[in-house]
């Protein structure tokens, strides 16, 4: 079964516009572990995000499954994941749409900039990622920059204007993944995803793991994060079995 990680932005957001402690990512993040969450992840950029550095430090104490973060390709961020060794960090794009990055770096582009960030972070224990358009010359970039991880951003499929579009969003979806795959790359996916997109892109062999934010807290707003954490396994689980 495709490994479910959740997205805990949307936690933090809710939390900095109340302007209190609550609602916690962290025990968002446990309560996400006990209903069958392979990973969380947490984002850090320019003004954090409202993410706090005690977050961070007891996510990582904390979490058993996968701690991911995200965050920009900065000295001051990579200094921050190699203080707290996260099990994963994947770099994205400085830019936001809500809560997720519009877009997947440029590694063609950004290439020789990315390189001593993923080196550092490799040297330092952690599986370095980083965020992508499906394109094959971003996924080859990727592999060339040393990246051991891609996760394919998945908007354009998950905002497709009708079906002609959102289907080849999924071919070239699928078309990365599979170069990915064949260059050694763990494969991800993540970005728009709900309970509805998810499934097709769970079901494409060679993704290893999904990333769902927005959707999963919207879901558990009303029926708490366990339930919400749950229902999306079940579907997760359908789909591989149709």
């Amino acid at each position: 079964m495709t490994t479910l990680f959740v997205g805990l932005d949307p936690i933090v957001t809710l939390r900095q516009a109340g302007g209190t402690r609550d609602p916690d990512p962290v025990t968002a993040a446990s309560l996400a572990e006990l209903a069958g969450a392979g990973g969380v992840r947490i984002t850090c950029r320019g003004d954090r995000g409202g993410v706090q550095e005690r977050d961070l430090r007891l996510l990582r104490e904390l979490v058993r499954g996968i701690l991911n973060v995200w965050m920009p390709p900065r000295d001051e961020f990579l200094k921050l994941a190699l203080a707290l060794r996260p099990d994963m960090v994947t770099l994205v794009p400085e830019g936001r749409e809500g809560t997720g990055a519009e877009r997947g770096l440029d590694v063609e582009d950004r290439r020789e900039e990315l390189l001593p960030q993923i080196e550092a972070l490799k040297a330092g224990g952690i599986v370095a990622g980083v965020s992508i358009d499906p394109l094959p010359t971003q996924v080859k970039a990727a592999h060339r920059a040393g990246a051991s991880l891609v996760l394919l951003h998945t908007g354009r499929f998950c905002w497709a204007a009708d079906d002609v579009a959102r289907a080849a969003e999924f071919e070239a979806l699928t078309n990365a993944a599979k170069i990915a795959h064949r260059l050694g790359l763990l494969v991800h996916a993540g970005g728009g995803l709900t309970y509805y997109s998810v499934v097709p892109v769970s079901r494409i062999t060679e993704i290893e793991a999904v990333q769902v934010g927005h959707s999963l807290i919207a879901r558990a707003a009303l029926v708490g994060i366990g339930e919400a954490v749950r229902e999306l396994r079940r579907a997760l689980l359908d789909g591989m079995e149709r």
